[in-house]
């Protein structure tokens, strides 16, 4: 895969998307609209990109023409996010569509080269750095028994569906991105954890905002 590749970006608010994770979409803004159709069409990847700041808002009754020509709610990206292929579910008769992005890799914004109707940016490749610890695993089985009193206390039902040993075998790099399947911290948090390239960092990071979680209440 080139280390650089331009990926149109679907801004949502809020949402930290990671790697290995499907993210399912409801797509019903004219321009999102022809971003994914363009995007199947050119067999282009598309970034899912939490956000800093709103731009501009949407201007009312405007016709498709000028919602394809001119910015809608815009918003200012993060640098970091990830990306990944679009699978179209279902098409609506009024023109809205249902997707499923599998995001598979994370990018660091380089510059924008598309404004309108929707942005798109050259993007490269960010790799976690290359860590000999062998307390990487120690760090994952202790988030491991932190989510396992978490989900004890406040969703006791739920324990006899957690597989710890699925869990246990995973790679802690890869762990550290899964565990967000499954759990969710402050957006800002989320971000931080996402833009981290030193995996143990990252797992130190989440197993101490947990420890907060478990020793509360």
């Amino acid at each position: 895969m080139k280390n650089f590749f331009e990926v149109p970006l679907f801004p949502i608010p809020d949402l930290v998307a990671f790697p290995n994770t499907i993210m399912p979409l409801h797509v019903f803004e004219p321009r999102y609209r022809a971003m994914i159709e363009d995007s199947v069409e050119k067999d282009r990847m598309i970034g899912i990109t939490n956000t800093k700041k709103r731009i501009s808002t949407p201007r009312e009754n405007q016709s498709i023409k000028e919602a394809l020509t001119r910015n809608q709610a815009t918003y200012e990206p993060s640098e970091v996010f990830s990306v990944g292929k679009v699978q179209v579910l279902e098409k609506t008769k009024d023109g809205r569509i249902y997707v499923n992005i599998s995001l598979a890799h994370r990018v660091v914004l380089v510059e924008e080269t598309q404004t309108l109707p929707y942005r798109i940016c050259n993007c490269r490749l960010l790799e976690d750095e290359r860590v000999e610890s062998a307390s990487l695993v120690q760090h994952q089985q202790e988030i491991l028994e932190l989510m396992i009193a978490i989900i004890e206390r406040e969703a006791p039902a739920e324990l006899a569906k957690f597989d710890q040993k699925a869990w246990t075998t995973l790679d802690p790099k890869k762990f550290s991105f899964e565990i967000f399947k499954i759990i969710r911290f402050d957006p800002d948090l989320m971000q931080s954890l996402l833009e981290m390239t030193d995996p143990e960092k990252r797992l130190i990071l989440i197993k101490d905002t947990l420890f907060g979680g478990a020793g509360s209440g």
